[in-house]
């Protein structure tokens, strides 16, 4: 039974009538909305393909949890803000998840069963695990798709205790995981999520990860034009050359990458700098001016490449900004300012995937578990990501909110459970201010 049973009645005296308070209903959920995460997760086959890709070592004859169960579990409790399998314990008995995850009356896994599951992944399981994930973004893409922008991107994932693989990093100055993350800038889809050690660079990685990406885009969109854009811990010769090499394999392939200053680059800018300060002070009016150049790092390129000049001068003296791209033939402004800048966005993505879905909750102490972890937080953003995109197609204002909010607008809503014998009857409260968005994502995604 829930240990919820042993908490006392509280008498409440703000009434003119004494006013009982009790955590004793058996049958009401606080997150129905949880239903609605069922509902995609069957449209869209997630966490049926994943749990089709692992092995259960398990006894057959004391096993009662399947694997598919166990990951609807997790994952929706991620996706509803329960991030520790601790508090599995509790929410095993909830009357909507029971009938989400599969189990019908029955209770759900423990914290115990489900940290098992995590620490019974494989390499070989992970690495097949990885790929679908890759696999179900390509998939779900229109063969008739002309433009993709992948957006590159590390982030810091702090680490307490002896985890492998806890790395301190210098530019963080802490102990963490070092996440590598690919996201569709167009949209926000998450398209892989790899974790890494500590001390690894921001760019190790991220080569064999395009490439795979990148081929098996250019294999379901032959005719779509690629574009790879990072920041300036991006802009490393090896990652360069693959880019190039693939574009000139399999054609319309570009990136556009920060650059990072040093004294060649602020050389060639001097003249443009030097044009702007003499503008800001004949006007004092704020000055932005751009232009292309030529460069190359000395001993580390293969070649010269084109480079975009940034320069503003203002009250605080110049501000140069340099970008390296193949996107060579237009306005250096529209590069900038159309083509780089929209960068930013993924750290609106990441915001979503770490803030709202806690995907830096990584306490195993093996890195493979931790890895399978990130997985299931990622399988969190995509059916988040689903609920906001079909959301937003029904009530423009939930179109561009936090998934966080989200959460809270169509997840958290009590539920009472009825069952007979025939059905199973889910009665939304009368006051939800929701009631007419959530009923129609879910006669929406009932009809497909």
């Amino acid at each position: 039974m829930p240990a919820t049973d042993c908490i006392s009645p509280i008498e409440l005296q703000f009434q003119p009538k004494p006013l009982v308070l009790s955590c004793d209903a058996p049958d009401i959920s606080s997150d129905g909305g949880v239903l609605l995460l069922r509902q995609l997760d069957d449209r869209l086959g997630l966490v049926q393909a994943y749990a089709s890709l692992l092995d259960d070592r398990r006894d057959p004859g004391r096993r009662h949890h399947d694997r598919c169960e166990q990951i609807r579990q997790r994952v929706y409790q991620i996706a509803l803000g329960y991030e520790d399998c601790l508090d599995a314990n509790l929410l095993r008995h909830d009357p909507v998840m029971q009938q989400a995850c599969g189990s019908g009356d029955d209770p759900l896994s423990s914290q115990s069963t489900l940290s098992r599951l995590e620490n019974a992944i494989t390499g070989g399981e992970l690495n097949r695990l990885w790929r679908e994930f890759e696999r179900q973004y390509v998939g779900a893409l229109d063969p008739t798709t002309a433009f993709i922008v992948l957006d590159i991107d590390g982030t810091d994932d702090p680490t307490h205790g002896a985890q492998q693989l806890s790395m301190f990093h210098g530019f963080y100055d802490q102990h963490m995981f070092h996440p590598l993350l690919v996201f569709d800038g167009d949209n926000g889809h998450l398209i892989s999520a790899l974790l890494r050690g500590g001390n690894a660079h921001a760019s190790r990685g991220a080569a064999t990860m395009l490439k795979r990406i990148i081929r098996a885009i250019k294999q379901r969109c032959p005719d779509a034009a690629i574009v790879v854009r990072g920041d300036s811990a991006f802009a490393m010769p090896a990652l360069m050359d693959c880019l190039e090499q693939l574009a000139d394999e399999l054609g319309d392939v570009h990136y556009v990458l920060g650059l990072a200053q040093n004294s060649r680059l602020n050389e060639l800018a001097a003249p443009l700098i030097a044009e702007a300060a003499e503008e800001y002070a004949a006007t004092k009016q704020f000055v932005r001016r751009f232009m292309w150049l030529r460069y190359s790092a000395l001993d580390s390129w293969s070649r010269e490449r084109d480079v975009v000049l940034k320069v503003e001068y203002g009250e605080r003296g110049a501000n140069p900004r340099f970008v390296v791209t193949t996107l060579t033939g237009f306005d250096p402004g529209l590069i900038y300012d159309r083509a780089f800048c929209p960068r930013g966005q993924s750290e609106n993505y990441i915001k979503d995937f770490k803030n709202a879905l806690a995907a830096d909750r990584l306490s195993c102490h093996r890195f493979v578990a931790n890895a399978f972890r990130l997985l299931l937080h990622a399988l969190a953003y995509k059916l988040m990501h689903a609920l906001r995109t079909t959301a937003g197609s029904i009530e423009p204002a939930l179109r561009r909110v936090q998934m966080d909010t989200l959460r809270l607008r169509l997840l958290k809503v009590a539920a009472l459970v009825v069952t007979s014998v025939r059905r199973v009857v889910v009665r939304l409260p009368r006051a939800f201010p929701f009631a007419a968005v959530f009923t129609a994502i879910a006669r929406r995604l009932a009809a497909t």
